[in-house]
């Protein structure tokens, strides 16, 4: 554990001082030295600590998500990466409470009759549609 803190040291002195854990983690997998990401992050943390908070301070926020109550929006999505086998995925939740709506699997999704289809059902199921659908 000593050669990867030297290490780290030795790299934050020169072009390493902007890299981020995991950056650092495949430097030292690079030179050789089998070490968990983990322990590159407390040994970073330790070693840089105002470098480590200017990279957090700088991370991506992730916007604020409202929903006003169940029902109130509806995500759709499909999955396409199956398509080549005949598989076609089409799935809906809700955007408050994360409940599936529906997930199915068809040959098409390209179709809007078969997504329609699917939409119908589920306000029969769920006794009525959401405000808005994404």
């Amino acid at each position: 554990m000593a050669s990867v803190t030297h290490f780290i040291q030795n790299e934050l002195l020169q072009s390493g001082q902007l890299h981020g854990y995991r950056m650092m983690a495949v430097r030292c997998k690079e030179s050789g030295l089998n070490v968990r990401m983990e322990d590159v992050r407390i040994i970073s943390l330790y070693l840089d600590p105002v470098g480590v908070a200017l990279r957090r301070s700088i991370s991506i926020r992730r916007r604020a998500y409202y929903a006003a109550g169940p029902n109130f929006i509806w995500h759709f999505d499909d999955y396409d990466k199956l398509k080549p086998f005949g598989l076609c995925i089409s799935g809906c939740i809700c955007g408050f409470s994360r409940r599936l709506i529906w997930l199915n699997v068809y040959h098409t999704n390209n179709n809007a009759r078969v997504i329609g289809g699917y939409y119908l059902e589920a306000v029969q199921i769920h006794g009525g549609c959401p405000r808005f659908d994404r």
